[in-house]
């Protein structure tokens, strides 16, 4: 049988789905910001005020705007961490173990293994990426073994991951003098910033973006992301069809966790130069919301990540001006999850005002 031909009808129907999903991410924000809005009202404070507060926070400023840039960073990654293995029907919950482990890991390649000034920065990241690919393979390992549910279990090594890293930060690797963090890393293995000092936004942005087209790639243009995608759509013709399901389930999670890793690996030697307990704020729970608004797109993940970092961004003059605790924003992020959750509903009514097309 030859290759299908796409008519017509088809290309319209392929574009009208995409506007569809974009509408219903939209939407789900839309609800998620009026409800958000609802209950800063309902504790005395004025949500219009706040939103923009937010939003000045956010984008006021260049150096705001650079700000919400770096906060991006780390969603960036860790919604494609999870995109990816969605894409694979993997839901991998543990992107915050995943991430908080690279850190720690990027933290002592970077203060006990000296390295030549240019082989620095990619021996940091490249052990950050290993350390998170580590976390995932227990995981995936149970999954493959015993059938273990990888939700269940990413979300256990979440705990794991968290207690590991908070030990080895007031333990043996606390900074002398130090309150709760490890010896800054050598200058050799920071990232080089972009701009000038006082600006923080440095080359972890790039890596990032270019994560981001590497996934992409990978999932659109190669044999791996075809199967990987296939297994996602459907197991069953996919093992018709001789594809090693437990295979591509089993690398989607260690690629995924790799990425998760990655962020955690940048934001040490991006920004903190150390790794700090309690540095995380949940990126990694984050970057779920940021790949089901993207749909598990990676070029639309670059806008949602950006979109939730700059909420992050903004909180704080949200919180300082305004009195409205910077943790709305999470709440938000959870608004958001719920709305897009009801998918179905809002599908049904968006059809019924095209009047049922």
């Amino acid at each position: 049988m030859g290759q299908q031909v796409k008519t017509g009808k088809q290309m319209p129907a392929k574009f009208r789905e995409v506007g569809l999903n974009f509408l219903i991410s939209l939407i789900a924000l839309v609800l998620a910001i009026i409800t958000g809005g609802i209950i800063i009202w309902l504790f005395g404070n004025n949500p219009i005020e706040a939103y923009k507060a937010l939003i000045q926070g956010a984008f006021g400023t260049p150096m705001a705007f650079t700000q919400s840039l770096t906060k991006s960073v780390p969603l960036l990654l860790t919604g494609l961490a999870v995109a990816l293995a969605y894409k694979c029907t993997v839901f991998n919950i543990g992107a915050e173990g995943q991430l908080l482990v690279g850190a720690i890991a990027a933290g002592i390649a970077g203060t006990l293994f000296p390295m030549p000034g240019i082989l620095n920065i990619p021996f940091v990241l490249i052990v950050s990426m290993l350390a998170g690919m580590v976390w995932a393979f227990f995981p995936a390992l149970l999954k493959q073994k015993a059938n273990v549910n990888v939700v269940i279990s990413t979300i256990m090594f979440n705990y794991v991951g968290q207690y590991l890293v908070q030990y080895l930060i007031l333990g043996p690797f606390k900074a002398e003098g130090a309150a709760s963090a490890t010896r800054p890393i050598q200058a050799t293995a920071m990232l080089p910033k972009l701009l000038p000092s006082p600006y923080v936004l440095n080359l972890g942005i790039v890596i990032a973006l270019t994560a981001a087209v590497v996934v992409y790639f990978l999932l659109n243009r190669t044999s791996l992301g075809y199967e990987m995608c296939a297994v996602g759509l459907n197991k069953n013709a996919s093992l018709t069809n001789g594809i090693n399901v437990e295979r591509n389930m089993f690398l989607a999670l260690l690629m995924s966790g790799a990425l998760a890793g990655l962020a955690g690996g940048i934001e040490v030697t991006g920004t903190m130069g150390k790794v700090i307990n309690g540095f995380s704020a949940n990126y990694g729970f984050s970057g779920i919301p940021v790949a089901l608004m993207a749909r598990n797109n990676p070029f639309a993940i670059i806008l949602t990540a950006l979109l939730m970092g700059s909420m992050r961004s903004g909180s704080l003059m949200m919180q300082s001006s305004v009195g409205v605790s910077k943790n709305m924003v999470d709440i938000i992020q959870g608004l958001v999850i719920v709305f897009l959750c009801a998918e179905n509903v809002i599908r049904y009514y968006i059809k019924k005002g095209r009047g049922g097309k």
